[in-house]
């Protein structure tokens, strides 16, 4: 009797953990299958989502364009694409809010293997007059013109900027020497390296350290009806870059078996050379920065009247932090977080 009754006990508490799970409120999420992207899989693997009290189900995306598309369509409820594609929607008069970050850094410029030495360890300036192959409006293109500005290099006369329509396109480009040198994001400047024998001459941050790549937003009506879910999707967010910080191993593997990219690769970029990193930090700041340096590459006019300020929300941010922080209050990587808050928002 006491068996039937503790298997119907167990039956109950199985069932009802089945409905609750049914019954989470969901946030469809958008990215493009980059390792500094996957954040989103960690968290889902190790079950923080659910744990949290958030339904997400993820959607990958060829390209930001594709993705930002599908958010600007209301078939998102999360967009994670590049720091670029959102400002320049908004100013059409989509009307998003920032309120996270996904990825740190991770562009680079490559180059045949015969002309490395001409490029490695040297300054910015290495690249005057040379012919450089891009995605338009890409985090690359912005980001590596603003490193030129700040470096004095008036790139309208000195480099010869060649827009092309894909990462495989400049790929090929380099690899035809079509032009001298390629701007490329992760993994496609890996892919360039394994497939073509290209190299990576310089990551970006040697230039221009810690600036802003793909930030979280949403639609800011669904955000702010929706406060307490993107909260909870924010602190599973915090709890999976612990994960990545304190287990590589793990990690790599979780990256590649949802992103279908090698280890190696994986393990390279996130952990070994560390192109990249995975925060979910909105960092304000450097978005700001990111739009005066779009407006600085004339993709924008210099007197444009939008307050991108308005269009950014770390406040969940920091109540999910602060929830984290409560339940670890002396645990290092999430303090560290709490700093960069302090610092970049």
């Amino acid at each position: 009797m006491i068996k039937k009754m503790l298997t119907s006990s167990l039956l109950l508490l199985l069932t009802a953990g089945i409905a609750g799970a049914k019954d989470l409120p969901k946030l469809r999420v958008g990215h493009v299958a980059e390792p500094a992207h996957g954040l989103y899989y960690v968290a889902k693997d190790k079950g923080y989502f659910t744990e949290e009290g958030v339904d997400v189900e993820l959607f990958q995306f060829g390209s930001a364009a594709e993705g930002i598309t599908a958010l600007n369509a209301n078939k998102l409820d999360v967009g994670t694409f590049g720091t670029t594609a959102p400002l320049v929607f908004i100013t059409k008069g989509a009307d998003f809010t920032f309120f996270g970050g996904m990825m740190i850094g991770g562009q680079a410029i490559v180059v045949k293997p015969e002309n490395l030495s001409k490029y490695k360890g040297k300054s910015p300036s290495v690249y005057k007059g040379k012919k450089i192959g891009l995605v338009k409006l890409s985090t690359g293109d912005v980001i590596f013109k603003g490193a030129l500005r700040k470096a004095g290099i008036d790139w309208r006369k000195d480099i010869t900027f060649v827009e092309l329509g894909s990462a495989g396109a400049v790929t090929e480009a380099v690899n035809k020497g079509l032009v001298d040198a390629g701007l490329l994001w992760p993994p496609h400047f890996s892919l360039a390296e394994k497939n073509y024998g290209l190299k990576v001459a310089h990551y970006i941050e040697q230039f221009y350290p810690k600036y802003s790549c793909c930030r979280i937003i949403a639609h800011t009506k669904t955000f702010k009806e929706n406060r307490d879910s993107y909260k909870r999707f924010l602190v599973a967010l915090i709890r999976a870059y612990r994960f990545y910080k304190t287990d590589a191993d793990t990690t790599t593997k979780i990256y590649a078996s949802n992103l279908k990219i090698d280890e190696d690769i994986v393990r390279n970029e996130t952990y070994v050379n560390k192109v990249a990193e995975s925060n979910p930090d909105p960092l304000r700041k450097k978005i700001l920065e990111f739009w005066n340096n779009i407006i600085a590459a004339d993709y924008l006019p210099k007197d444009i009247n939008i307050d991108i300020n308005s269009h950014i929300d770390t406040s969940v941010y920091k109540e999910a932090l602060d929830e984290v922080l409560k339940r670890y209050p002396n645990d290092r990587i999430y303090l560290g977080l709490l700093k960069s808050y302090k610092e970049n928002d």
